[in-house]
């Protein structure tokens, strides 16, 4: 069996393949060729402390994932993650042991992916300016994917911790590839007239408000994965085109559109999966003064497909460690 590391993972899913790749999830999701389970979730004695795992395949794909994921908020005063994980891979033809891999890191790269996605399918190709709003390893990842897919030449970054901010950007000033990033203490600030929002926190409250969006934003979200965690301001979606990355799972857990629904601002049917796009179903973005909205609950496809392409490479050019069972 094959033990895939972060290091090792960051070496064999580069983030061109992993958005080509979220890409193609998407797609099997709208097309049906999924086998996709709604994830369990597991309460470890106090609420905030949960274990999920999240089984997926692609039908007659080669492997099957399961990931694994504990949710510890409070980790960061013992020095470790709030969130970790690991994906396990089995042979789809035999049900054997396949790899092992840092999921903690595959789902880093595999949800920035996955928001960048969005950002190619539905952002103005003219798109230059992004506001961060988070400065977790989610956000570091997010940043990464969006200067991938779009020439960005301004950065403005707005976490409720300032320290965390400032040393993002920090990091990221020695990266060529990303232009200075301006530390804010007001998300509108940030936010204000950016041609893309990125969201990438736990909040269970608006990070920002709607009046500082301007016409033909793109807004991705990538942070809440419960009813109760709210992101991107419900108001907005009344006036928003509406993408997630599978209507099921965002219904369940996607604490903006569940409560958009809700107060009325939206029906069901407003909403649309981003495969649809990829699939050409669906338009996209009609014009450049629409408002898009990405939102992803993050699903076990993403996982499976990530995963396989990290085998894949690994395999290929001899990365990670092979142990017998």
């Amino acid at each position: 069996m094959l033990i895939l590391s972060g290091q090792d993972v960051d070496e064999c899913l580069p983030i061109g393949a992993a958005v080509a790749g979220m890409r193609d999830a998407f797609a099997a999701v709208s097309a049906g060729r999924v086998e996709l389970p709604d994830r369990t979730l597991i309460s470890l004695g106090d609420s905030s402390q949960l274990a999920l795992f999240m089984p997926a395949y692609v039908k007659n794909s080669s492997f099957v994932a399961v990931k694994s994921v504990t949710v510890f908020p409070e980790n960061g005063a013992h020095g470790l993650p709030s969130v970790q994980s690991i994906v396990q891979v089995l042979d789809a033809s035999t049900g054997s042991p396949v790899a092992l891999i840092d999921g903690t890191r595959l789902t880093a790269i595999r949800t920035a992916a996955g928001g960048a996605a969005s950002v190619e399918l539905l952002a103005r190709d003219e798109s230059r300016s992004l506001a961060m709003l988070g400065s977790g390893t989610q956000a570091r990842s997010g940043i990464k994917a969006v200067c991938h897919v779009r020439e960005i030449d301004e950065i403005r970054l707005f976490s409720r911790s300032e320290i965390n901010a400032r040393q993002l950007a920090e990091d990221f000033s020695q990266y060529d590839w990303c232009p200075t990033i301006q530390v804010t203490t007001d998300p509108d600030e940030a936010t204000r007239n950016a041609d893309i929002v990125w969201t990438a926190t736990n909040s269970s409250t608006p990070t920002f408000s709607e009046a500082s969006i301007a016409p033909g934003t793109h807004i991705v979200g990538v942070g809440s994965f419960q009813p109760s965690m709210v992101e991107i301001p419900p108001f907005l979606f009344k006036s928003a085109s509406i993408f997630v990355d599978q209507i099921e799972a965002c219904w369940s857990e996607a604490g903006e559109i569940i409560a958009a629904r809700s107060e009325g601002h939206i029906d069901s049917e407003d909403v649309r999966e981003l495969g649809e796009v990829e699939l050409g179903n669906h338009p996209g973005r009609r014009n450049e003064q629409e408002v898009t909205i990405f939102k992803s609950v993050g699903i076990a496809i993403q996982d499976a497909i990530a995963s396989s392409i990290a085998v894949k490479a690994a395999n290929t050019r001899g990365i990670g460690m092979t142990v017998s069972l």
